[in-house]
């Protein structure tokens, strides 16, 4: 097993960032069979905290590991190759169900937003961390991933845009046209 976390600090949020973050951190401390991944908090309000939080709990267990940022190839090469990703990144809305993996979205950081029946929502403290993990790696949930479809899009969409603007007629907007003003208001 091996979970991808990606946990920004929250600034609009009841709690704060760093009992958010105690909880993401009590709920994987007791996943042992399962590798862990952190890649660093942006640098928010009470992003140095939650720094120091993710390199104590990597110091003091040895199945996880941090990276200050793996830059978007990796990102999505470590998605590609980790069960699920787990904290409250756009990523996990955005790229993640397009690999057919599931996201565990702690807390309400990406509210409003489109998800994919892949993502699985929890409120920010450990129990309902460790009952959104169990139903992440429950036969059922995977059985889902297989025919999961992101709302941001699939492949071909670039190709897409591009043909639309070859064929497009796009002359008439890219000429500037001027007006004459009305001699009262002049």
């Amino acid at each position: 097993r091996s979970l991808l976390v990606t946990f920004h600090p929250v600034t609009l949020e009841r709690q704060t960032a760093s009992e958010q973050m105690a909880e993401l951190l009590a709920a994987l401390a007791a996943l042992n069979d399962t590798r862990l991944i952190f890649t660093l908090p942006n640098a928010d309000t009470d992003g140095r905290a939650l720094f120091e939080m993710i390199k104590n709990f990597v110091a003091a267990h040895s199945n996880a590991r941090v990276f200050d940022s793996l830059g978007q190839l990796r990102y999505l090469s470590c998605v590609k190759n980790v069960d699920a990703v787990v904290g409250n990144s756009s990523s996990g809305l955005t790229e993640v169900p397009s690999f057919g993996k599931g996201t565990v979205n702690i807390g309400d950081r990406q509210r409003g937003r489109l998800k994919a029946a892949s993502v699985i929502d929890c409120a920010p403290d450990r129990s309902s961390i460790a009952a959104a993990l169990q139903k992440l790696y429950s036969p059922q949930f995977q059985a889902t991933l297989k025919d999961v479809r992101s709302p941001y899009g699939d492949e071909g969409a670039s190709d897409r845009v591009v043909e639309v603007l070859a064929t497009a007629d796009i002359s008439n907007i890219l000429k500037k046209r001027f007006f004459d003003l009305p001699s009262v208001l002049v």
